[in-house]
């Protein structure tokens, strides 16, 4: 049996897993954030603590049944568990199952927790600019889970879309080339509940997505900006009736506008034609990105992987198994 820990910036999922099967899982709203707030990671480690011997009371474990503890995302951060250093892209697997770290936390279990080091583009070292820049923790897992789940064996791009939506580099040999962090998620909940606009979009989000409506916000961010594109939600509302669905997928088509732009212009992703889109997730944010890949870039193949829910922990057990820790 195999535990994993992600923990990310307001929550914390351990699992437990027999191979890639998930066997059960303990979930808390405790992330590291809540570190930044208190000012030690006390709270942190007393839930992983007790998720992990809630996890092994159910299942009547011992620490002989357990064949590896691993630990990915935030946790892996100054606010974390045990700080672990960005590696700097390209990374390969071989990178990262050497560089992963082992520590043994003597109030969370007796055996090792081993943690997935995050990337960056750039050596941060007397840096003296930010462009081409970027981090990631923790969705370095979640690309290799992909790549391992549809053995991926060319150059692509990974897609993760969310509050904080990642795109993510891979070459054939399925190392991290950089990645490309945008505020989608972020920008679509601010826009939607803390603006003028909150009105029109009745303060909530759309069940579905009308691509027609995507598309012209998108245009409308490429032609006018993304300041006009947003306030014509507003004008479409008061003067030509547009349905809530209309006017939300409008919304998601201005923000993406800026999301395809970093897809396609960030030098760290060398994002060209015929290059494979893989996208991970569900929801409206998912749909609509491969919605506008394949209607921008026809010639770039688009796969959804929807069912994301463990990707970060498959990823960390495939690197753990370069590493042969599994």
């Amino acid at each position: 049996m195999i535990i994993t820990i992600d923990t990310g910036t307001t929550n914390t999922r351990v699992a437990l897993f027999k191979g890639k099967q998930r066997v059960d899982q303990v979930k808390a709203n405790v992330g590291v954030r809540n570190t930044s707030i208190d000012g030690n990671n006390q709270l942190l480690i007393t839930t992983i603590a007790e998720a992990v011997v809630e996890l092994k009371s159910k299942h009547s474990l011992q620490d002989s049944n357990i064949q590896a503890i691993l630990a990915a995302g935030m946790i892996t951060s100054n606010l974390g568990l045990h700080e672990v250093p960005h590696l700097v892209a390209p990374v390969s697997l071989e990178d990262f199952a050497t560089n992963i770290k082992s520590v043994v936390i003597p109030s969370i279990s007796t055996l090792p927790i081993h943690f997935v080091p995050g990337v960056k583009n750039l050596d941060t070292n007397n840096l003296e600019s930010v462009v081409g820049l970027d981090i990631m923790r923790g969705e370095e897992a979640e690309a290799l889970a992909i790549a391992d789940l549809f053995d991926i064996k060319q150059d692509a791009i990974i897609a993760l879309p969310g509050s904080h939506s990642k795109f993510v580099s891979i070459d054939s040999k399925q190392a991290i080339q950089g990645c490309c962090t945008t505020l989608a998620g972020e920008l679509n909940a601010i826009i939607t509940s803390n603006t003028i606009l909150t009105s029109s979009l009745e303060n909530r989000f759309s069940d579905s997505i009308c691509e027609t409506a995507l598309l012209e916000g998108y245009q409308a961010a490429e032609r006018f900006g993304i300041g006009h594109a947003l306030f014509q939600i507003r004008l479409q509302e008061q003067f030509e009736g547009k349905s809530h669905e209309q006017l939300a997928s409008f919304l998601i088509g201005v923000i993406l506008h800026s999301d395809i732009k970093a897809l396609s212009s960030a030098p760290q992703l060398g994002f060209t034609s015929g290059i494979p889109v893989y996208i991970g997730g569900t929801g409206l944010l998912c749909e609509a990105t491969a919605l506008l890949v394949k209607h921008l870039y026809p010639e770039n193949p688009v796969y959804q992987c929807n069912d994301t829910q463990d990707l970060s922990a498959i990823g960390s057990m495939y690197i753990a198994k370069q590493a042969n820790i599994i």
